[in-house]
């Protein structure tokens, strides 16, 4: 019969189209053997998801740029492997925020492939065309204002940042969304930033937008509000955006 004759074909169209839709798990990337407050955050940060939409892979080299408790760091860690290089980069006004969460991440040279480095903006000591990736999670917004002793400006930032990237280099950042046309304008107030002007922001410093994804959105929030609000606490709408750097 003319329609069992076809079966395996369409059963391996079948099969091709259910491999081809299947989501593709970032290599070697371990949630288990962490924190406890780290494997809480999972839920809310989706870090499989994200890190195999930035396409990082075993040997690669990246910036974890304003890394706070290297959360991601650890994970990126894994999946680079033991070729790979991860560098934590976090300013001093950070480690009263920290508290001794990095000691413990990093005590008896547990991730021997993550580098610690404590650096201002004036100087972030970044090697050049050395990174195939930067990630920058939450931390955009705060280069938009100053407050005590933090001064950590995008214009004097970000043209490091580039320079150390490889060309063709991406870079992933995540932040609170911003209501539509405000901008920057409630990164001091609410710690939030809109996307569409990070992507032009960006474009300053020679990187260019190469997808978006709504892993992270949340559309009950309505942006109006403080992203430390106790019914938004990391729950937020968040963008997740990769760029590339193009010069």
């Amino acid at each position: 019969m003319p329609v069992l004759s076809n079966l395996p074909i369409r059963l391996f169209v079948i099969s091709a189209v259910l491999f081809l839709t299947l989501p593709v798990m970032a290599n070697e990337l371990k949630l288990t053997d962490r924190t406890a407050a780290d494997i809480e955050l999972d839920e809310y940060r989706k870090p499989t998801e994200i890190i195999n939409f930035t396409g990082v892979e075993k040997g690669d080299k990246v910036l974890d740029l304003l890394a706070g408790g290297g959360y991601y760091s650890e994970l990126l860690a894994h999946v680079v492997g033991k070729n790979g290089k991860i560098t934590l980069q976090i300013p001093k006004a950070y480690l009263s925020f920290i508290g001794d969460e990095l000691d413990k991440r990093l005590a008896n040279n547990r991730l021997p492939n993550v580098s610690y480095l404590l650096s201002e903006a004036s100087n972030l000591h970044l090697p050049q065309n050395y990174y195939d990736s930067a990630f920058l999670v939450l931390g955009y917004h705060d280069m938009f204002f100053t407050d005590g002793d933090w001064d950590f400006p995008t214009a004097t930032v970000m043209p490091q940042v580039a320079k150390s990237m490889k060309l063709g280099g991406k870079l992933l950042v995540i932040d609170h969304q911003a209501a539509k046309g405000r901008g920057s304008k409630d990164t001091k107030t609410l710690h939030r930033i809109e996307a569409d002007f990070v992507i032009d922001d960006l474009k300053k410093y020679g990187f260019s937008l190469v997808k978006r994804s709504k892993l992270l959105e949340n559309k009950q929030d309505k942006h109006n509000i403080s992203v430390f609000s106790p019914k938004l606490r990391r729950k937020t709408d968040r963008f997740v955006l990769l760029l590339e750097r193009v010069e």
